[in-house]
């Protein structure tokens, strides 16, 4: 949702060619997704990036709705900071040449008249995304930037325009301040301080427990990679301690990091309970790496158990709605009124022939 100051520009287009109804994802000289008439190009990295991002936070957003079934498009007045939150909006990417740098047609913009054979005869490059249309609708939309042009000189002409503080300018700030990785986080899981987990088998899981030195080096380099680990399955006892259900290879490999926090998905089991949860977890992974995890089902059942122990969401949306809609609406129609006033007062008392400010 943005805060539209003014509209230079506003047509009505005619419908889609049929052919730009379709998404789909190909493997050329680098990766193409291809959505509607927009196609976005990504290095092999910038890709996984993307796809990884978009991955978890739709789990975070289908979470989200699982716990919020009254919640419903545009009856919120303004950003609901969920999938990461403002912790993802502000982070850097960080697999391409540079944060602001794409790896391929980084700072290009062209138009192209495509050959006959072509099934879209323009296309329109900005950068690393790409529009195709037909010429008719090629000259609505050059005609609509002329129009637009001109009402901004127009605009420029007789308004002071000076940018001002917005959050997301800190982001520079941020990512060089910013120690830790930030990552959507699987909804149900939490951090837990090592030094509050046990082992139901082992003392001491870094001296007593031995581990596959495979797996333990697999996990080195996803962590040194991500930042983090799938995470690990606790119970909780009367007592109040957790113990490790699922994930001693992750605990082990945590300890060998020093780190002082996994990521953890908390149960209301106690361990004495969970041998049949046990049992199934086995024999998924057995059959993952009998299949090379084609499936990843044991994955899955970690996500299911995720769901199943997140609150972190339920039922906020009607309450943030009903606690918030009035105000926010309220205080945005004040900040409109202050800033139209403002600006009208900037036009009466600039001279005619000062040059636009920017």
């Amino acid at each position: 949702m943005g805060s539209v100051k003014r509209y230079l520009c506003k047509i009505d287009l005619p419908d889609r060619e049929k052919h730009n109804s379709r998404m789909f994802v190909d493997l050329a000289e680098n990766i193409h997704i291809h959505y509607r008439e927009y196609r976005l190009i990504f290095s092999l990295d910038e890709y996984f990036e993307f796809s990884d991002i978009l991955n978890k936070s739709t789990n975070d957003v289908r979470s989200f709705l699982i716990q919020n079934p009254d919640y419903k498009e545009q009856a919120y007045p303004t950003t609901l900071m969920i999938a990461g939150g403002k912790d993802r909006q502000l982070k850097f990417l960080s697999n391409s040449l540079q944060p602001n740098k794409s790896c391929y047609f980084n700072n290009i913009f062209d138009v192209e008249l495509q050959d006959e054979f072509v099934t879209d005869e323009i296309h329109l490059h900005y950068r690393d995304f790409r529009i195709v249309m037909n010429r008719s609708n090629f000259r609505i939309m050059a005609h609509g930037f002329s129009e637009a042009l001109s009402s901004l000189d127009d605009f420029e002409k007789h308004n002071t325009y000076i940018r001002e503080m917005h959050s997301d300018r800190l982001i520079t700030n941020y990512n060089k301040q910013q120690k830790d990785n930030i990552e959507t986080q699987l909804m149900g899981a939490k951090k837990v301080d090592l030094d509050k987990i046990y082992s139901f088998w082992y003392e001491d899981v870094s001296t007593h427990f031995k581990p596959q030195k495979g797996i333990i080096d697999i996990l080195k380099k996803e962590y040194l990679n991500t930042g983090s680990f799938f995470p690990i399955i606790l119970s909780t006892e009367k007592d109040g301690k957790h113990f490790i259900i699922d994930g001693h290879h992750r605990y082990y490999t945590a300890l060998e990091l020093k780190t002082k926090k996994i990521d953890a998905i908390i149960t209301d089991l106690a361990f004495d309970e969970t041998e049949e949860l046990r049992q199934v977890e086995g024999l998924l992974k057995a059959f993952d790496r009998k299949t090379n995890y084609k499936y990843n089902f044991s994955e899955f059942l970690k996500q299911f158990i995720a769901y199943k122990n997140n609150s972190y969401y339920k039922n906020i949306f009607g309450k943030m709605v009903t606690r918030n809609s009035f105000p926010v609406n309220f205080l945005r129609k004040i900040k409109r009124i202050i800033y139209g006033k403002r600006n009208i007062f900037r036009s009466f008392n600039e001279p005619d022939n000062e040059s636009p400010k920017s």
